[in-house]
Order: C-alpha cells, then sequence, then structure tokens
C-alpha cells in the first residue's frame, strides 16, 4: 500500500506549485474536501487515457479532492484553466484516515477508477494490484476487497456524470 495524503504528497514535488490549500471537513459528516489550484509557473503533466493524452495538471488547472473518512475511496475531480470538469478519479483504499500530521490521508490500493464527461469509466492499474499481491505488499483480502469497492463504485450513482457534476458543484461552493 501507499500513503498519500489530502494534498497528494505534492509538497515533495517542488515544480508543482500551489497555494497552500485549505482542508475542510464538511459539516455533519466525517468527509474532507480541499481544492488545489496550480499556480503560474507550474509544470505540466500529462498521461494517456483512453488513448488520447490529457493533460491532468499545470498552470490555471484545479483538483477537487474530496474524502469520505466512513469509506474505501477517496475521489479527485479535475478542472482545466477554463473551469470545465474534464475527470473524476477514484483512488480505491485500504483505509482513510487522520495521519501523524493531522492531516486526511489513504492507505492507496493500487487500483483506480475514472469516469470521463462522455460517461466512459475506465478501471486503471489492475496490474500494479496484481504485481502488490504477488510480491506480498497486499494480501489476499486487499486484493479481494479492492475489487470489491470497484465494482461497488462502477454499479453506484458514483459512475454517473450528472450526479458527479452537480456533486463538485456542491462542493467547490463550500471551499
Amino acid at each position: 500500500m501507499r500513503k498519500r495524503d489530502i494534498l497528494k504528497n505534492f509538497t515533495k514535488y517542488p515544480q508543482v506549485l500551489f497555494p497552500h490549500s485549505l482542508i475542510k471537513k464538511l459539516a455533519n459528516e466525517a468527509s474532507y474536501i480541499t481544492l488545489i489550484d496550480f499556480l503560474p509557473g507550474s509544470s505540466e503533466f500529462w498521461v494517456d487515457c483512453a488513448g488520447t493524452e490529457i493533460q491532468l495538471y499545470g498552470e490555471g488547472y484545479k483538483w477537487l479532492v474530496y474524502m469520505p473518512m466512513d469509506e474505501f475511496w477517496c475521489m479527485t475531480a479535475f478542472y482545466n484553466p477554463a473551469g470545465e470538469l474534464f475527470e473524476w478519479y477514484f483512488d480505491i483504499t485500504h483505509r482513510n484516515f487522520i495521519d501523524e500530521n493531522g492531516i486526511p490521508a489513504i492507505d492507496d490500493l493500487f487500483l483506480d477508477l475514472v469516469v470521463l464527461p462522455n460517461g466512459q469509466v475506465i478501471t486503471l492499474d489492475a496490474d500494479e494490484l496484481q504485481e502488490a499481491l504477488d510480491n506480498d505488499e497486499i494480501t489476499r483480502d486487499d486484493y479481494n476487497h479492492a475489487y470489491a469497492v470497484h465494482d461497488q463504485l462502477r454499479s453506484s450513482n458514483w459512475t454517473d456524470v450528472d450526479f458527479l457534476h452537480d456533486f463538485c458543484k456542491k462542493l467547490v461552493e463550500l471551499c
């Protein structure tokens, strides 16, 4: 498993610039949100997504991170400089917790789920999950848990684009 905090451990990467984002605990629920702004001078990062190169961050981009503490996933919504949502990324987790520095964090189970604005749902990093199992980094229970959470997400509102747009709009208003 890989530990990552709600700021995605960007503090380790000086080429990524953002103001110290406020981490907010949502009222009436055990969830945290933060909005990460990539400032002028931030380096760009591109990935292949379903055969298309897309930019995930750089100057003017924003990431909205939502971490429900009573779930086994963490969602990041990606916004381009025009303010358009272009991807929702779900890290599947072993646990969501508050780390030794008081920052919300996850134990990442490698397997990820991506939802695109056209409704396409993509599973990522199944090979990394298998490799972690083969290398005894995770247990068979962790492996099965990752796929159970993956399947729950796939069959829920969390893969409905209209639901995601509305949900993220409400979260951004709280940031």
